[in-house]
């Protein structure tokens, strides 16, 4: 059995007291070895678990503070050290959650402490680990305790006060003021197509239909809200930065604030995640912008880097189908989408917005040249008419740009 450094010690002490004893021949030195050996001959303290509470508050957001109260009454001789284990995306702000203290007997050891959850997901918060040493620290014994106590961690979602409108040359530039296929029909034209069951007489084309032989009816667009197609890069660059100021993090919670914002106003909103080979049809309602949010706690950086412009590419037919406004969230500066947004442009110049997440630039070299590429990527972005909104990484996202044409 290996021996801790103290045992080691007391075993040399009394070795030492009792060959000077034998040596100088003085009994009371061979008495006095003794004393280490009782201490090593102590046996194993037992430690019991008698009661364990606990009360966790907040911590229902990300940054939201969380509160964490845990009562254990224990049985015991020595000092006891008691950790509650925190996830590593959790920051401790106030109090401890580790305590130590003696018991003889039973004795009760409480933590109050408040942390601050750094990234959504369900975590497991039922773990404390126990350690008793006797009063020579000769013998230790641990414990690990667990009990229920899962919490889930969501996504902030941002109050998106509005989405601000610039004049400019696009005919329709945001989507309140776009169209949808599905309402009733407008006044302006679109195309002619095959007669369908259920279409009015009154937008049969005569002309067409003695041309070709068959039933042509003139369609319009439709009155109503537009769809909205937000593409979420969740390529492994995407993980830059610290727990507090995390690009993917924020790309999440830009992802969930718009989604709500236009969900909440009758607009069809779907999700395409870059990196998961994941997309979700766009449909209107509460219960759409919940299947997203669902969609988003669950996310994390893929393991493989994947393009925008195979994402739509793939999403081709749904985009000429639906023919949505576009917001890329990424970092432009790597993942240059500027293919990707000609093509979700289409011929018809549908308004694509990119929200470039840049993190914390450092003053070093490294730092320097990022950062730059990030301002070329925009600038590039802006000539093609994409409108570019630049948000940092871990600030509040209250007024988002879309639909400007310059």
């Amino acid at each position: 059995m290996k021996l801790r450094k103290v045992s080691r010690s007391l075993a040399f002490l009394a070795f030492f007291l009792l060959s000077s004893g034998i040596i100088l021949t003085y009994p009371g030195l061979v008495v006095l070895s003794l004393l280490p050996l009782l201490a090593l001959a102590l046996p194993e303290v037992p430690l019991r678990v008698e009661r364990i509470d606990h009360v966790i508050t907040g911590g229902e957001r990300v940054g939201e503070e969380m509160r964490v109260k845990i009562e254990i009454e224990l049985v015991g001789f020595g000092i006891v050290k008691v950790m509650h284990v925190l996830p590593k995306t959790f920051e401790l702000v106030n109090g401890t959650n580790a305590k130590a203290r003696f018991i003889a007997g039973r004795g009760v050891i409480r933590l109050d402490y408040t942390c601050i959850p750094l990234k959504r997901g369900n975590y497991d918060l039922g773990k404390v680990f126990l350690e008793l040493e006797n009063l020579f620290a000769t013998r230790r014994v641990r414990r690990r305790v667990e009990f229920e106590a899962e919490v889930e961690v969501r996504s902030r979602i941002y109050r998106v006060r509005r989405i601000e409108q610039k004049r400019g040359i696009a005919k329709k530039p945001v989507p309140e003021m776009d169209v949808s296929r599905i309402g009733t029909p407008g006044t302006d034209f679109r195309e002619i197509r095959k007669y369908s069951p259920g279409d009015p007489l009154k937008f049969i084309n005569w002309k067409a239909t003695a041309k070709l032989g068959e039933l042509m009816v003139n369609e319009f667009e439709r009155e109503g809200r537009k769809a909205v197609w937000i593409f979420l890069d969740a390529n492994p660059y995407m993980a830059h930065g610290t727990l507090r100021e995390n690009c993917f993090e924020t790309a999440v919670e830009v992802a969930a604030s718009l989604s709500y914002y236009f969900a909440i106003r009758g607009h069809r909103v779907g999700l395409c995640v870059v990196g998961h080979n994941l997309l979700l049809y766009p449909e209107s309602g509460r219960k759409q912008f919940s299947k997203i949010f669902s969609t988003l706690m669950k996310m994390d950086v893929a393991e493989k880097d994947e393009s925008f412009e195979s994402v739509v590419d793939r999403a081709r037919m749904y985009l000429e189908d639906v023919k949505p406004a576009s917001i890329f969230i990424t970092r432009a500066g790597h993942s240059s989408p500027f293919r990707a947004v000609l093509r979700a442009m289409g011929r018809r110049r549908l308004p694509v917005t990119v929200v470039t997440v840049q993190p914390e630039y450092g003053d070093n070299l490294a730092s320097f040249v990022v950062e730059r590429m990030e301002k070329g990527a925009v600038r590039k972005l802006r000539a093609i008419g994409a409108d570019v909104v630049e948000v940092r990484a871990g600030t509040a996202i209250e007024k988002i740009v879309v639909g400007v044409r310059r």
